[in-house]
């Protein structure tokens, strides 16, 4: 795989005097699992940074102590039982829902000193709210809660908020309407050029990757491992989420 039309748009960025930044997020870890070892060799063959999103409520502490020494994986909240509250026909949500904005935030503030005491001063300030969504009236309470950053998918949609940044997710290696299955490379190819044609376009924004190693297929797996090795092979890095935000050390406020 030559990855050609990924090629040519990174060369429209450095044209443009910008440099490309392309960065990690991995969800819904708990504990020590096969698809987590493949994920860690995989992030340590290639140095490839991963945004760890993991459950605050079934976190093991196995996981804890599995990722001690693993420092490419940076863990941070992914919600807090990932369990769906909203109504009957409404998309899923944990973040939002029937439930009020302070019942929502007292699980978040739970569920985050949970993985402070799993975690330490590795678990980062971002948030990674489940199936990517979150009432918007609960994003301002973010930063008194003790998160900088808010990581969802899709275009930035929260600005203004004072003490949280954004940084989300473009491109997803998981077909989940199409039947659950990997992409294949040709198709995350795409998929790349075109977030990062709309941000080289809005200034040189990074672009995130999402994957889920617990529903990786054969595909997914192959199509990650090919994409990993061609960036590796050509001296381009993933970059490091935290960096990303300037968020260095962790608040227990």
């Amino acid at each position: 795989m030559t990855f050609s039309k990924l090629v040519d748009e990174l060369a429209r960025w450095v044209d443009a005097g910008l440099s490309p930044r392309l960065w990690l997020r991995d969800d819904d870890a708990v504990a020590p699992t096969p698809g987590l070892e493949r994920l860690i060799a995989l992030s340590a063959h290639c140095q490839a940074p991963v945004l760890l999103a993991v459950i605050a409520e079934p976190a093991q502490a196995a996981l804890a102590e599995r990722l001690a020494d693993v420092v490419l994986l940076r863990p941070c909240q992914h919600g807090y039982a990932h369990r769906n509250h909203a109504g009957e026909g409404e998309r899923a949500v944990e973040l939002g829902g029937q439930r009020s904005l302070e019942v929502i935030g007292h699980e978040l503030a739970a569920g985050r000193q949970r993985l402070i005491a799993l975690f330490g001063d590795r678990l980062s300030r971002i948030l990674v709210p489940p199936w990517n969504r979150i009432d918007e009236n609960l994003v301002g309470r973010l930063p008194a809660l003790g998160f900088s950053t808010l990581s969802t998918f899709g275009p930035p949609r929260f600005d203004g908020i004072a003490g949280l940044e954004e940084l989300n997710c473009h491109v997803d290696l998981i077909d989940w309407r199409g039947g659950r299955v990997g992409k294949s490379p040709e198709r995350l190819e795409g998929e790349l050029v075109s977030a990062f044609a709309l941000a080289r376009e809005e200034g040189g924004r990074a672009v995130g990757f999402l994957t889920h190693h617990l529903a990786h297929d054969a595909q997914a797996w192959a199509s990650l491992d090919t994409l990993c090795h061609w960036l590796a092979g050509r001296g381009i890095s993933f970059a490091d989420a935290v960096t990303l935000t300037g968020d260095h050390a962790l608040s227990r406020s």
